[in-house]
C-alpha cells in the first residue's frame, strides 16, 4: 500500500525536526560537560597550589603573585559558572522542544500506520467483493 505524498511529507518533516532537536540536545550536553570539566580543573588546580604552596615558602608567595593567581581562578569560576547556568537553561528548553519533537514523530508514525492498516483492510474489502 502507498501512503500519500502529503503523509510521507510530514513524516519526513517529522523525523527531521526530532532529529534536529536530537543534535541540538547533543551539542548542549557536549558544552556542559566541557564547562563542568573546565570547572573541575580549576578547582583541582586550586587545590594543589595552596598544597604547593603551604610545603614551601615560594617567591611568588612573597611576591604576591599566588594571591592574584588566586583571584583570577575565582573569577574564571565564576564566568564558567555563569555561561554554566546559561547552558543549564538552554538544556531545558532544548529537552523540551526535544520531548515535544519525539511526540510529533511518534504521533506521525502511529497515523502513518494507522492509515497503512486502513487502505490495506479497505484493500482486502474491495478484492472480497470482487470475488
Amino acid at each position: 500500500m502507498k501512503q500519500s505524498k502529503d503523509m510521507a511529507g510530514l513524516i519526513q518533516i517529522s523525523e527531521l525536526q526530532y532529529r534536529t532537536a536530537q543534535a541540538d540536545m547533543a551539542r548542549i550536553r557536549t558544552r556542559e560537560e566541557d564547562l563542568r570539566r573546565k570547572l573541575a580543573q580549576l578547582i583541582e588546580s586550586k587545590s594543589a597550589q595552596a598544597i604547593a604552596t603551604q610545603r614551601s615558602d615560594a617567591a611568588a608567595l612573597i611576591a604576591g603573585a599566588d594571591i592574584r593567581w588566586h583571584r583570577w581562578v575565582d573569577q574564571r569560576r565564576a564566568a564558567i559558572n555563569a555561561e554554566l547556568a546559561q547552558v543549564l537553561a538552554l538544556k531545558e528548553n532544548s529537552r523540551v522542544r526535544l520531548q515535544n519533537a519525539f511526540g510529533r514523530d511518534r504521533a506521525m508514525q502511529k497515523l502513518s500506520e494507522q492509515m497503512l492498516k486502513s487502505q490495506k483492510a479497505k484493500h482486502t474489502r474491495r478484492q472480497s467483493y470482487e470475488s
